[in-house]
């Protein structure tokens, strides 16, 4: 990418000639002065994004100059060129806050490597600056919402990773928007252009999910009576968003193992390999170390989908946002139901913020989608809002610890399956449900729901 505007600041004409055609295929335009006074002429009608100017100059120094501009508000970076007995002055440039120096004599090669370098970091701000200002556009349309220490660190670690083609995993709980995070990822890169398709790994069994990746040929297996194309060549040039990666069936990680590391994908049934070039953008709210421990995981895939990892903090991590969530939730719900949006009384807002939110931002979406649908009114008082919220989560006080102690992994995962019996309760058995009242996927549910059902003796009875 070249740099629009380049001003080149030296008394030896000779030297301004040969910068200019050294530099002439690395610019759009050149201009030149031969001393620092008429290069603040210049700047004052013209905006460059390089200044090159030489130390020693008759009047005022390069110094000067740089330090004048700095003064009048000019953003152009500076390069300076100095000799070896005045490169104490070149450091003291850089410590001002000029981009780089050249020490005489220097040659052609050098000049446009240095030039080439600040040209590059100069890119790199202005599109930092571009991500920042497109996420907080987000942010005021509802996207990516929150002001949290936290939060911020998270919008710090998207504008990093979005400009790159890096593969992303994006880890935490349930319920805490890894969607959105992708879909951030892809609206601030350079495929932006192109599609975003995601794919729940946990919904579909091993021979769906390979057909709906990969695609299938006609004929390949009973019911397949036409050819389709899968995810991979659907969002060629794009973003594939693979959700809940870490309940993705071992086997069929060995074949995505494969697409991942050659970009070559096989229809089912077909015998044609497929170029695609596609990024992926995957999340789990699994400790995929631990499965890997338990060889549920491939480390090599691992490997090959975390090398960009963004963490997402659970709505209890973050609470000085429950507030702003709220409000946006209270406004966007109340224009779906055609109602005037209510405001929050304090009382309420301080049990949303004191509770756990086990389900986290969809917990909190579905709490105020319930409390507006049934409970409509000018402002949302605590009696309004579900038991649980009410109930809040105890203090230090009613805490009781004896002298023996306790084993509080054991007291926690007895509090898990607590919660999870009285959510097939309410479901009636069915499973699914009840995964999803408590913001867990399916297989999740299950996997601990009969683990801690040995643990505890207890017989789980029938599921759905």
């Amino acid at each position: 990418m070249n740099i629009s505007r380049l001003l080149l600041v030296d008394d030896e004409k000779s030297l301004l000639l040969i910068m200019s055609q050294a530099l002439d295929s690395q610019v759009e335009e050149i201009q030149q002065a031969e001393t620092a006074e008429q290069a603040l002429e210049i700047m004052e009608k013209d905006d460059f994004d390089l200044v090159i100017t030489d130390l020693k100059l008759p009047g005022l120094s390069g110094l000067d100059l740089f330090q004048e501009a700095r003064n009048r508000g000019c953003q152009s970076d500076f390069i300076i060129i100095t000799a070896f007995a005045s490169a104490a002055s070149a450091i003291q440039a850089l410590k001002l806050g000029a981009a780089d120096y050249l020490m005489k004599p220097f040659d052609i090669e050098e000049l446009r490597i240095v030039v080439k370098r600040v040209l590059s970091h100069r890119s790199m701000r202005e599109d930092v600056k571009t991500l920042k200002r497109q996420l907080m556009e987000d942010v005021d349309k509802g996207g990516i919402i929150g002001k949290s220490h936290e939060m911020s660190n998270l919008l710090h670690m998207v504008q990093q990773a979005a400009p790159t083609d890096l593969a992303v995993l994006i880890t935490g709980e349930s319920g805490t928007g890894k969607e959105l995070v992708a879909k951030a990822v892809h609206r601030n890169s350079k495929r932006k252009e192109a599609r975003f398709l995601s794919v729940n790994c946990a919904a579909l069994p091993e021979s769906l999910l390979e057909a709906e990746l990969f695609g299938v040929v006609k004929g390949a297996y009973t019911g397949a009576v036409s050819s389709r194309k899968g995810l991979f060549e659907l969002s060629d040039g794009g973003t594939l968003f693979l959700d809940e990666i870490g309940e993705m069936p071992f086997s069929m990680q060995s074949k995505l193992l494969r697409v991942l590391q050659e970009f070559v994908i096989r229809r089912v049934g077909g015998e044609r390999d497929i170029h695609v070039d596609v990024r992926i953008v995957a999340a789990t709210n699994r400790n995929l170390e631990e499965l890997i421990k338990a060889k549920q995981f491939r480390q090599d895939l691992y490997f090959r989908i975390n090398v960009f990892q963004l963490h997402l903090p659970s709505l209890r991590d973050r609470q000085e946002d429950i507030a702003l969530l709220t409000e946006y939730f209270i406004k966007r719900i109340s224009n779906r139901l055609e109602i005037k949006p209510p405001k929050l009384s304090p009382e309420a807002l301080g049990r949303l913020e004191s509770y756990n939110w086990p389900g986290n931002i969809r917990e909190l979406e579905n709490v105020i989608e319930r409390v507006l649908a049934f409970s409509p009114g000018e402002i949302v008082l605590p009696e309004q809002l579900p038991d649980e919220i009410n109930q809040g989560p105890g203090s230090l006080s009613e805490v009781s610890l004896s002298d023996k102690g306790m084993d509080v992994e054991k007291e926690l995962r007895h509090v898990r399956y607590l919660y999870m019996v009285k959510a097939m309760e309410k479901c009636e058995g069915r499973m699914g449900e009840a995964a999803s009242l408590l913001g867990m996927t399916f297989r999740s549910f299950r996997y601990h729901f009969h683990k801690l059902c040995d643990e505890f003796g207890m017989n789980p009875g029938p599921v759905e």
